[in-house]
């Protein structure tokens, strides 16, 4: 129950390794409900690159929120030490 969303430094997005086309809230949010289908309840997890702006990040939150997803997770990497 995971849709995994890819956030690029370009702002381009990606839903389960779906480019989406163009990077407006309205087509992130059909791709999430697509990705989504009939899942109960998933879970979306955004992975942002360190590089993308703060709008592409919250705008994929937006499309999540407008598309009736309520449950968003960020992916997260240590650094190599």
């Amino acid at each position: 129950n995971e849709i995994n969303v890819v956030v690029m430094a370009t702002g381009d997005v990606l839903v389960n390794k779906t480019p989406v086309v163009g990077h407006e809230v309205a087509g992130i949010g059909a791709a999430l409900a697509r990705a989504a289908g009939t899942a109960k309840d998933p879970v979306v997890i955004i992975n942002a690159d360190a590089k993308a702006t703060h709008q592409s990040v919250i705008d994929v939150m937006q499309a999540a929120q407008q598309s009736g997803l309520s449950h968003i997770s960020f992916a997260t990497q240590q650094k190599p030490q």
